[in-house]
């Protein structure tokens, strides 16, 4: 058995591109820490295809290097996706990206250890996102699109893609003008609104699989505002919370509500005063809060990932320590 990881800023994805600092920076740190995990199982074959600026990663002795040069990523990406039994695909949501490399992956009938396009564009979209889970009682940050914001009743509103990466062209509104301004900066780009809410930002790390959710642990979030816009610093992972209950039947109500979802997913929330916890978006994906969870609670991701495929996952802490993880690039 093999097993094709790729992660898409690392791997290839942007070869003929200048690569972005902090989407690279937080690619390396989930890839690496992936790697580390993958060189304790050494009966797995692992196939890497890599982006030659990345020729320091620390590379485990049971992986072959595929360095890649070509633009067109699904062709390069082809013969390798062949030769793999599992293939663990590491990427952004945005564009579309993500789901047509699972796309990809299931056209070849290889084992996807990540959920499925319709679950992956389903998430992707954040206002669908919401609307799906408001219809199911979950709740939410409200959302709107940005030519709705008015619907929000308020004028201290966060604007971001509708289907962007993290804190990624996220920016606060509090004056009128700077709505049309920050717009105007990328004209194609469709954005949504969302009330700004004082709180603090946590994720949860979480695994899933046909209708069942299991919390893996919880994170806080560590993110400035610099200028309106917002910026990761990085996140302590495995906190104690006084909503682990909570939470774990939060993600109950989420695997119900999206079935499709698979493998490892990240939430992010805002933990308010006034509302309590509510729901901003759900990455159907890795997230930076992953490369801490080894070292903070012992679990083995890729480990529980392959044996999802077969049965539920073995997800006991042999360590119970917070981990912060710094994310660095500009």
């Amino acid at each position: 058995m093999k097993l094709l990881v790729f992660e898409y800023i690392c791997g290839g994805g942007m070869a003929t591109e200048a690569l972005p600092a902090s989407l690279a920076a937080e690619g390396r740190l989930m890839l690496q820490s992936l790697l580390n995990e993958l060189k304790l199982n050494t009966t797995l074959p692992i196939l890497l295809p890599l982006d030659r600026r990345l020729a320091d990663l620390s590379i485990p002795d049971n992986a072959t290097v595929n360095w890649i040069d070509d633009a067109d990523i699904a062709r390069a990406l082809d013969p390798l996706i062949r030769q793999a039994d599992y293939v663990l695909p590491i990427a952004p949501e945005s564009a579309g990206l993500l789901a047509t490399m699972a796309r990809q992956v299931i056209s070849h009938n290889k084992i996807l250890l990540a959920s499925v396009p319709d679950g992956i564009g389903l998430c992707a979209n954040k206002l669908a996102t919401y609307q799906l889970l408001s219809r199911h009682r979950i709740a939410c940050v409200e959302t709107v699109t940005s030519a709705n914001h008015a619907l929000l009743h308020t004028d201290d509103y966060v604007i971001k893609p509708i289907d962007g990466l993290g804190c990624e062209s996220t920016r606060r509104i509090t004056d009128p003008t700077e709505l049309a301004y920050f717009i105007g900066l990328q004209p194609k780009t469709e954005y949504i609104a969302q009330p700004f809410h004082a709180g603090q930002p946590v994720s949860l790390s979480c695994l899933f699989k046909q209708g069942q959710g299991w919390l893996i642990c919880c994170n806080q979030q560590d993110i400035s505002l610099q200028n309106q816009r917002f910026k990761l610093n990085g996140c302590r992972v495995n906190i104690d919370s006084d909503y682990r209950d909570y939470y774990q039947d939060l993600v109950d109500k989420i695997a119900g509500a999206i079935p499709t979802l698979w493998g490892y997913i990240g939430i992010d929330l805002i933990e308010t005063a006034e509302h309590g916890p509510l729901v901003l978006e759900i990455n159907p994906r890795f997230t930076s809060s992953y490369a801490g969870i080894e070292a903070a609670t012992g679990i083995r991701i890729s480990d529980q990932l392959i044996r999802l495929v077969h049965s539920e996952p073995d997800l006991r802490h042999s360590r119970r320590q917070t981990i912060y993880v710094k994310i660095n690039g500009e």
